[in-house]
C-alpha cells in the first residue's frame, strides 16, 4: 500500500478523527474494544456511513469488510500491545517516552490503512438511500441501525454491550 492509497478516501480519516475527539467517544468505543472486541474503525465506519446516507449494512457486509481489513488489524494487535505497556513504562525508563511516541504515530498510520481498506471492503452494499448532505434525524437512525447490527455482530445476544454502545450514540450525536 503506498501513501496514495492511503490518502484515497481522505473523508473517512477525518470525519473518524472528529468524531473520536468529541467528549465521551474514545471512551465508549475504547470500552467496546477492550471489553468486547470491537474494532473501533469498525465502529467509526458505521457512523460515516450513515452520515453517507446508507441506511444499514447489506448481508455480509459486516464480514466482508473484517476479512478486507484482516492483514491490517493483524499488525495492528501486537503494536498496541507494545504502546501500550511502553505507556506503562514511561514513569521508570526515560527511553520508554520516545519508544511510546513513535509506536503510537505507527498505529495511527496503520489506523488510517485500516480505514482505507475498511471503505473498499465496505463499498458493495447498493448505492446510498440518501445523498448527504443527510438529514440529522436520518443519519441518528442509519448510525442506530450500524451500531446495532455491528454490536449484534461483535457479543450475539450480550446485552452487557448495550451501556456502553448507548454512550457511544450518545457522545457521537450530543
Amino acid at each position: 500500500m503506498n501513501t496514495a492509497d492511503t490518502d484515497a478516501k481522505p473523508g473517512f480519516w477525518a470525519f473518524s478523527l472528529t468524531l473520536y475527539d468529541r467528549p465521551g467517544v474514545a471512551e465508549a468505543c475504547l470500552a467496546l474494544q477492550d471489553g468486547f472486541g470491537a474494532d473501533v474503525n469498525l465502529l467509526l465506519l458505521g457512523f460515516w456511513r450513515a452520515r453517507q446516507g446508507y441506511a444499514g449494512w447489506a448481508a455480509g457486509e459486516i464480514d466482508r469488510a473484517i476479512a478486507a481489513v484482516g492483514p491490517v488489524n493483524a499488525a495492528l494487535q501486537p503494536l498496541r500491545m507494545a504502546r501500550r505497556a511502553l505507556k506503562a513504562l514511561q514513569a521508570d525508563e526515560p527511553a520508554a517516552v520516545a519508544l511510546y511516541a513513535e509506536a503510537k504515530a505507527l498505529e495511527l498510520k496503520l489506523e488510517q490503512v485500516a480505514q482505507v481498506w475498511l471503505v473498499g471492503g465496505s463499498r458493495v452494499s447498493p448505492a446510498p438511500r440518501r445523498k448527504p448532505p443527510v438529514p440529522r434525524e436520518a443519519e441518528m437512525l442509519a448510525a442506530v441501525e450500524h451500531l446495532a447490527a455491528y454490536l449484534e455482530h461483535v457479543a450475539p445476544g450480550n446485552p452487557a454491550i448495550l451501556p456502553p454502545g448507548a454512550k457511544l450514540l450518545d457522545a457521537a450525536f450530543t
